[in-house]
């Protein structure tokens, strides 16, 4: 399994929009300590790393 679906297994969404209004696709996943993780999303202007519950609270899913 790689990291894209392993993100999507513990319920990060494919696609978003957020920061502005702007839509961002899963990426890659951001390790943390103590083996924590979150995901990175591309926007159009970079990638933005979010955890799952700042994504439930404060954006819209496009994709799950």
């Amino acid at each position: 399994m790689n990291a894209i679906e392993k993100l999507r297994k513990e319920g990060y969404p494919y696609k978003i929009k957020g920061n502005g209004g702007y839509t961002a696709v899963l990426y890659g996943i951001q390790p943390l300590l103590d083996g924590e993780y979150e995901a990175i999303y591309r926007y159009p202007g970079g990638e933005c790393v979010h955890h799952i519950s700042e994504i439930k609270a404060y954006f819209e899913v496009i994709e799950q």
